[in-house]
C-alpha cells in the first residue's frame, strides 16, 4: 500500500507518517534504523514505539506513607507500670501483648500490620507517623477512646 493511501485510510496517523515523504521498504527501513545519519525526525516514530513498550512512564509508584506497628491496649493506666516492668525485665513484647492486651490484635502479639495515616484513631496516628518517634522503641502510654496503648513502631515509610 502506498503511503498516500495509508494517510487517506488513517487520517489520525497522518501526523506520524508526515515526515516520511517516500514509501519505505523493509530494507530501507532497516538501513534507516541502522544508519548513523538518521535524523531525530525520522526516528520519532520508532522512539514512540520503544517508549510504549519500556514502561518507563508507567513504573510502579513509590511506596506511600505507611507504618507497621504493634501495641498493647489496657483499660486503665494503673496496668501500664506493671506491663512496662515486664517488658523491662526482658519479656518479649509479643508475649506481654498476648497475656495483657484487651485488643483482638493480642492473638498476633499486638501486631497491627501495615497501615496508612487515617486508619487508626488520631491520637494513635499522631504518635505512629511522627518522624521523631523512634523505631523499635516502646512509646506510651497513649490515651485514646479505647484505653491506654503502649506502641512499638517497627517500620515507617514516606514520612
Amino acid at each position: 500500500m502506498k503511503s498516500s493511501a495509508l494517510l487517506i485510510l488513517f487520517p489520525i496517523a497522518s501526523s506520524c507518517f508526515a515526515p516520511l515523504q517516500q514509501p519505505l521498504s523493509s530494507s530501507s527501513l532497516l538501513s534507516s534504523v541502522l544508519h548513523p545519519n538518521v535524523t531525530p525526525l525520522q526516528m520519532g516514530l520508532f522512539d514512540a514505539f520503544s517508549k510504549a513498550f519500556s514502561n518507563e512512564e508507567y513504573a510502579a509508584p513509590p511506596e506511600g506513607v505507611k507504618a507497621t506497628a504493634r501495641h498493647i491496649l489496657v483499660k486503665n493506666q494503673d496496668e501500664i507500670g506493671f506491663i512496662l516492668n515486664e517488658l523491662g525485665s526482658g519479656t518479649p513484647f509479643a508475649t506481654v501483648a498476648k497475656e495483657y492486651s484487651t485488643c483482638p490484635s493480642s492473638s498476633q502479639g499486638g501486631s497491627l500490620g501495615s497501615f496508612a495515616p487515617g486508619t487508626m484513631v488520631k491520637e494513635f496516628d499522631d504518635v505512629i507517623f511522627d518522624p521523631e518517634t523512634e523505631l523499635n522503641t516502646v512509646v506510651g502510654p497513649v490515651q485514646t477512646q479505647f484505653g491506654y496503648h503502649l506502641i512499638v513502631v517497627d517500620k515507617r515509610t514516606g514520612v
